[in-house]
């Protein structure tokens, strides 16, 4: 069971924290276009103006001309005989994106009287059907699943509870509660109540409120008066205002909260996580660095933990699959980049050498 704590006492009151000054900002970099096929090139950018593409880019992306009856009928076609045509199904589904598979389920349905999801299941075995029904599930349906299996059993899977949260807006997450209502009967903030404490419960119970501002919000003074903000209520006093560290850390842009790592850097001498370290302690602690951690270089983050899955004895099939199943339609282009640039080997290769059969086959086809 997850725990928040902090190494110092929460007393202090908001009259002593300061107002956030006014936003003005000053930014230069650019985005840089990613083919899907041939080399890719990313260029890392930390900050962008306010309307600006977004910087990520996915492996999966929605078929031009799709046809969902099309598609639906390749798919029956793959699953018809003895056995299974792997490399036609496994085409139709990496091909597409996950709304358009939502469609082809639906086209399957109408057309065949029968369940797309139940079908597939009954023809396949293992981690490669545990992949595709993940695929086959809503966006919806797949979080509240992979929130549920954070919060189950004994002890809490902080390292997923925080990755799902933290990359969803107000209306995935409420989507996401309800479709956990609907399917596990409870209510998906209970259940983290239950399953965590202190100022870790109010980080999670925060993210979920979906308030973080949109991506390429950034303005470097409102960075340096939050900077300000923090250590004055945390290095410069005696007590921790956390709820100030919480607030400021699950509502700023991805942008902002790093340029707010910087800021601290250049005005007190020491990095944020350094700060934190001084301030908190047990889960909160790893929450707030986590954050951290994707501000930063949230491709880098994820590289690692990719490279973590793949190295050492055996393979850690449950969090592979959650990060490439994630990732794949938003921003594994850079995690890609970032993992060839920090381990001098490519994703592709490490994944050949660790799985096997039509398992490996899938996964190999989400990230290229």
């Amino acid at each position: 069971m997850g725990s928040g704590s902090s190494s110092t006492t929460a007393t202090a009151v908001e009259t002593n924290g300061k107002p956030a000054k006014g936003r003005t900002g000053n930014v230069t970099n650019t985005d840089t276009d990613i083919g899907r096929n041939g080399r890719t090139q990313v260029v890392k950018q930390l900050y962008a103006p306010p309307g600006a593409p977004a910087i990520y880019h996915g492996t999966v992306r929605p078929r031009p001309n799709f046809d969902a009856l099309k598609e639906a009928e390749n798919l029956n076609i793959a699953m018809q005989g003895s056995g299974t045509k792997d490399n036609l199904l496994i085409d139709v589904l990496t091909s597409c994106d996950r709304n358009q598979r939502e469609l082809i389920a639906q086209a399957y349905e109408q057309k065949y009287n029968k369940n797309c999801l139940k079908a597939l299941k009954s023809e396949l075995s293992g981690d490669y059907s545990d992949v595709v029904e993940k695929l086959m599930e809503n966006a919806a349906e797949y979080d509240a699943w992979l929130l549920h299996e954070t919060l189950d059993g004994l002890g809490t899977d902080d390292d997923g509870l925080i990755e799902v949260l933290s990359f969803r807006n107000k209306e995935q997450i409420e989507s996401i509660q309800r479709e956990y209502l609907n399917r596990f009967q409870r209510h998906l903030s209970d259940d983290i109540k239950g399953d965590t404490s202190g100022n870790f419960e109010k980080l999670c119970l925060k993210l979920m409120q979906g308030k973080r501002d949109e991506p390429h919000v950034l303005v470097t003074s409102f960075a340096e008066a939050d900077a300000k903000m923090l250590y004055q209520e945390g290095e410069d006093r005696i007590g921790t205002w956390d709820d100030l560290f919480i607030d400021v850390f699950t509502s700023r842009s991805w942008d902002q909260l790093g340029a707010l790592c910087d800021a601290y850097k250049k005005l007190y001498g020491k990095t944020i996580e350094e700060a934190l370290e001084s301030e908190f302690s047990g889960d909160i602690l790893f929450g707030l660095k986590k954050l951290v951690a994707f501000a930063r270089d949230r491709a880098d983050y994820f590289a690692t933990k990719l490279y973590s899955c793949l190295s050492g004895l055996g393979t850690d099939d449950e969090t592979l699959q959650r990060i490439i199943i994630s990732h794949c339609e938003t921003d594994m282009l850079e995690v890609k980049e970032a993992f060839k640039n920090k381990f001098g080997k490519t994703l592709g290769n490490m994944i050949r050498d660790d799985c096997s059969g039509n398992y490996k086959t899938i996964l190999l086809a989400l990230i290229n």
